[in-house]
């Protein structure tokens, strides 16, 4: 996907390896919490983030009602007005150029619970492979990608979070913001829903 290699492109010119320290604890899939990254470079800004699908649209898995598909579509056009989720400061000037979200799995991230001696102690029981099954999880994620065109990057000191508003399931967020100044970072949350960019 051509914004991934943008944002990695851009994580990388600017020190992507502090950003990679900072966001290994977000790794584990957790309800509730999700990550904002962000990078401010020359006359534009790169945004993404990756949230758990229960946050957005309240389950993990393929739509089957058709009140789940207007959950995926009433969170696709919620996504769809970042200036409203990520409110920044109008003096940036900063205008959409791109959008991209992704409903999906994680790519075989998976829970299991128990060691395999006890796998096998319940084999040796008789216990079903429904058993096995139960203690499996796998978690559906989604993550959406924004180029914002600025005309005063320097102008962006703060972001406003209507996200929380947007996504009632949302708890917080891990935010790392990058730029030619150097690295913010920190978390935001529905009590405290403004982050300011040092």
């Amino acid at each position: 996907m051509k914004s991934s290699i943008w944002l990695a492109v851009a994580f990388t010119t600017l020190g992507g390896v502090a950003f990679a320290e900072e966001t290994r604890h977000a790794d584990a899939h957790e309800h509730g919490h999700g990550t904002f990254q962000m990078v401010i470079e020359d006359d534009h800004a790169v945004i993404e983030i990756a949230v758990p699908a229960f946050d957005i649209i309240g389950f993990e898995h393929t739509p089957s009602t058709t009140a789940q598909r207007d959950a995926m579509a009433d969170a696709a056009a919620a996504l769809s007005r970042p200036n409203t989720l990520f409110a920044m400061p109008a003096a940036a000037g900063c205008a959409i150029g791109q959008i991209e979200i992704g409903f999906g799995a994680t790519g075989g991230h998976r829970h299991e619970h128990g060691d395999q001696d006890e796998h096998e102690e319940h084999a040796d029981d008789n216990h079903g492979k429904d058993d096995h099954e139960k203690d499996e999880e796998t978690h559906s994620e989604v993550k959406a990608f924004y180029l914002l065109a600025c005309k005063k990057t320097e102008a962006l000191n703060r972001i406003e979070f209507g996200y929380f508003d947007a996504f009632p399931e949302a708890e917080e967020l891990d935010v790392v913001i990058l730029s030619a100044a150097g690295q913010s970072a920190g978390e935001v949350d529905r009590d405290n829903k403004v982050f300011e960019i040092e």
